[in-house]
């Protein structure tokens, strides 16, 4: 994935899981819906001011629109770390059941 998939796939999932519109992150940013759809699709990329803009209207550090999942996964918030590990921990019991094993 190249550095500019990267951002744009952060960029689309952080605002979409914040159910925040193209329309009302470009009014949070300050810009157009346009340009903000231009930039989704990778036919445009901010400038740093814009890219401080975006993560300022997401509350986030902009360090973190280019962080890989590799790196991502190091800074789950605490919520999200316990989520993941009740998940993992559900598909291993029903790993273990499919297997008839008990502890």
């Amino acid at each position: 994935m190249t550095f500019q998939e990267v951002f744009i796939n952060n960029l689309r999932n952080i605002r979409k899981d914040r159910k925040i519109s193209q329309l009302k992150f470009a009014e949070m940013c300050d810009s157009s819906q346009r340009y903000i759809a231009a930039i989704e699709v990778g036919k445009r990329f901010p400038s740093p001011v814009m890219i401080e803009r975006m993560a300022a209207a997401l509350n986030i550090e902009s360090y973190y629109l280019f962080q890989s999942r590799a790196e991502e996964a190091q800074t789950l918030t605490p919520l999200q770390r316990e989520r993941l590990l009740s998940r993992i921990g559900n598909l291993i019991d029903q790993e273990l059941a499919a297997q008839h094993w008990k502890p």
